[in-house]
């Protein structure tokens, strides 16, 4: 419309599009920005090459879980809380701690991506440097993806006794079944012993207290689940091999991931689980 003659006058075809199109395409482009920024923006990196000169970076990392889960319950936040969760990782080239908290610990229990003690891990977190050393914030579920290489079948315990140093390795997977000889309530762990049949073939099962407190399944101690096997139980389990007590006295123990890592089953399982 003319301001001074009052006279239609059409604006051109390309006008138009430009002024209906541009909200559109720069609503479309902040998509693209985002999808860039998550599959390209955070680079690949070694945790050996993290220094101060990298603080606040977010970065790429695989690496594999060297140790069992550590979570803080949120005090005075009431039960719905997420509270802490922390772990360390291993990428063969340095030792470093991941953290996560409230959001993103209840986002990975939600999930089911609480990673476990021997798997293997892909990390898109913020690196932090604070005095000698540094550490990873996990700041979503969306920035971890977790790989755990159960095995398909179960192995003999006898045999994980005897090969113990030659064919199963630090942090591998194994599943195994037996019967449940000993339950002990440690301060920080479930000590669950397991033979198959005879007490000369024993191995124990460790359920880290924390993967009981992150589920909401007790507060303070083992005791308190509810829901725990008991003596004289058949089950199959899998876990993480590792080595626990003094160098002249040490065991070959299982951590356990999860609570969906004990599964209840019977004496024949068992005996055929166990044949060498």
């Amino acid at each position: 419309m003319c301001p001074f003659c009052r006279s239609f006058n059409p604006k051109r075809l390309s006008v138009r599009l430009l002024k209906y199109l541009s909200p559109v395409i720069a609503v479309l482009g902040l998509f693209v920005l985002h999808y860039i920024g998550i599959h390209y923006g955070n680079p690949e990196v070694k945790l050996d090459t993290l220094t101060k000169r990298s603080n606040f970076a977010q970065v790429s990392i695989k690496a594999s879980v060297s140790s069992p889960i550590k979570y803080y319950a949120a005090t005075g936040r009431g039960e719905d809380a997420g509270g802490s969760l922390e772990f360390e990782i291993d990428d063969g080239t340095a030792l470093m701690l991941v953290r996560c908290y409230d959001d993103a610990t209840r986002e990975l229990v939600e999930s089911k991506k609480v990673p476990g003690y021997g798997d293997s891990v892909k990390l898109r977190a913020s690196f932090q440097y604070k005095g000698k050393g540094g550490f990873l914030i996990l700041g979503s579920e969306r920035g971890i993806e977790v790989n755990r290489n159960i095995p398909a079948s179960a192995t003999p315990i006898k045999a994980i006794i005897e090969n113990a140093e030659d064919k199963f390795k630090k942090g591998g997977y194994v599943k195994i079944s037996g019967k449940i000889a000993e339950i002990d309530n440690a301060k920080y762990e479930l000590v669950i012993t397991l033979n198959c049949g005879s007490d000369e073939n024993q191995i124990k099962a460790l359920l880290p207290l924390s993967v009981l407190q992150i589920n909401k399944l007790v507060k303070e101690n083992p005791e308190e689940w509810k829901e725990c096997p008991a003596v004289g139980d058949f089950v199959t389990i899998y876990g993480a091999l590792d080595k626990r007590g003094r160098k002249d006295d040490s065991y070959l123990a299982l951590i356990l991931p999860s609570i969906e890592s004990i599964v209840k089953t019977n004496e024949e399982q068992v005996k055929k689980d166990n044949l060498m």
